[in-house]
């Protein structure tokens, strides 16, 4: 056969191959378009396969169309392996960064979910899904424990905070943990103007008294074995008219956390308290429930 009838029957076939192609990113295309996401990924599936056979990839958009498919047939490895073709192809959309997201959370790689909710919220400020993207993206920090991350983030939320009583908890924990009072101070007031019964919010508030009248008792307590004085004994009485109210608030508190969930957290700072209140039985009690 002669080399220009050669070279015709490859351009023959490339062409033939590439209206195949074209066809079937087209009937994908209709049947994504329709939420037909069976027909949509087996046509996908095709093409990429066809490309990938001959060492090649497909096109950008036909690997995110087939994770976004897989997706939502609820193949995690088939979608998580095509979005992250289609990111390695330079593709940059919305639903590529929230879809990767979903599926970093679903297997429990907290890592990449961070920098996939990152990547979102940093080249699309106004996408539809920011505020989901946000949220979860102040959540992450606080699960990983990324209290200055959380701090950073914040004024770029903080709008979109004020009505999310979610989003202020979670505030409010990093700020506790970085020792910021007074924000965490208008956080809980904050909160407690949306929901009073808040979890993080009781914690914190069960915590702050606990705190306040423990280290005051001490104080007081220590100042008096040091100084067995009329003057510091009256002393030590006005201390205590102030710890036992604080006590007070604080078992009160406790006890309505433990009675939501009996967690040994709960249990200890309720043993102390009434170790303080000299209620050796109760304090027994919840000792045991400590452990």
């Amino acid at each position: 056969m002669k080399l220009s009838n050669i070279l015709k029957l490859l351009i023959i076939v490339i062409v033939l191959h590439s209206c195949a192609s074209t066809k079937l990113t087209e009937e994908g295309n209709l049947a994504y378009e329709a939420k037909n996401y069976e027909e949509a990924l087996a046509k996908y599936d095709q093409i990429i396969t066809s490309a990938e056979n001959t060492g090649k990839k497909a096109k950008a958009p036909v690997y995110l169309n087939a994770g976004m498919s897989a997706l939502e047939m609820e193949q995690t490895d088939k979608a998580r392996k095509y979005l992250e073709s289609a990111r390695g192809l330079q593709l940059s959309s919305p639903e590529l960064y929230s879809s990767l997201a979903k599926i970093y959370r679903t297997i429990d790689n907290l890592s990449k979910e961070i920098t996939a909710l990152e990547t979102y919220n940093e080249k699309f400020p106004q996408g539809e899904e920011i505020k989901e993207i946000n949220s979860r993206l102040l959540e992450t920090y606080i699960e990983s424990e990324n209290w200055d991350y959380a701090v950073e983030l914040w004024p770029g939320i903080e709008e979109q905070a004020q009505s999310d009583v979610n989003m202020l908890a979670n505030y409010l924990i990093a700020n506790k943990n970085l020792e910021n009072n007074e924000a965490c101070e208008q956080l809980a007031k904050q909160i407690e103007k949306l929901d009073q019964n808040n979890i993080i919010l009781l914690e914190y508030k069960a915590e702050k008294y606990f705190w306040k009248a423990e280290n005051m008792y001490v104080k007081e307590m220590k100042a008096y074995k040091n100084k067995r004085t009329r003057s510091q004994y009256n002393k030590l009485l006005k201390a205590l008219d102030k710890v036992w109210p604080n006590f007070k608030k604080s078992r009160d508190l406790y006890l309505k956390l433990y009675k939501i969930d009996p967690k040994p957290e709960y249990a200890k700072f309720l043993a102390q308290i009434y170790n303080r209140y000299d209620d050796k039985q109760k304090a027994a009690y919840y000792e045991k429930r400590s452990k």
